[in-house]
């Protein structure tokens, strides 16, 4: 008698299952390693902290010009001429009036129009927006941290730099008002 013919099926055997899943897994950590998203997510909010204080720095500067004509913040400080008036965007409030974290008046402004006042993405006590004003100068600090752009903290011509924990990127028409020590304002 003749045995009846073997039907073969075709499928995977478990060793091949496991090197392809091993493969996928080593691409995977790979992908991770080279697009590294915690680094992008840094990225991301340095370029909101960025723009954010490019904005402000033009509304300062556009509402000092239309306020006085001169060209001086003391006209726009809402502490009375009481120096250096300074605020922080973790303790004030977001109103653009001059009453918010930033001591000057945003929102009457003809050319730029700052409904509320920005704050930092994460805005705690290591990561917020600093604002100093004395006199007819100030400055507006905060903490970069994506490694791509914490060289402009050291390169920014203020009187912080990124070389220790306690860098800052400063904006501002006096980039020393704000120091952790021997400045008008401390952070």
């Amino acid at each position: 008698m003749k045995k009846p013919a073997q039907v073969q099926t075709k499928g995977f055997t478990l060793v091949e299952l496991l090197v392809v899943i091993a493969i996928i897994a080593i691409l995977a950590a790979v992908v991770v390693l080279i697009i590294n998203p915690l680094e992008l997510t840094r990225r991301g909010r340095d370029a909101a902290r960025l723009s954010d204080l490019a904005n402000l720095q033009n509304a300062i500067t556009v509402g000092v010009q239309e306020s006085t004509g001169s060209g001086t913040v003391a006209v726009l400080c809402k502490q009375s001429g009481a120096y250096p008036c300074n605020g922080s965007s973790n303790v004030g409030t977001r109103t653009a009036d001059g009453t918010g974290w930033v001591k000057t008046d945003l929102s009457s402004q003809k050319s730029v129009s700052i409904p509320t006042l920005p704050v930092d993405p994460i805005n705690d006590t290591t990561y917020h927006y600093t604002y100093c004003a004395n006199n007819d100068t100030w400055e507006i600090d905060t903490v970069l941290e994506s490694d791509q752009q914490k060289a402009k903290m050291a390169n920014d011509g203020g009187n912080e730099n990124a070389l220790d924990t306690t860098g800052r990127y400063e904006v501002g028409s006096n980039l020393q008002l704000i120091a952790a020590s021997g400045g008008s304002c401390t952070y």
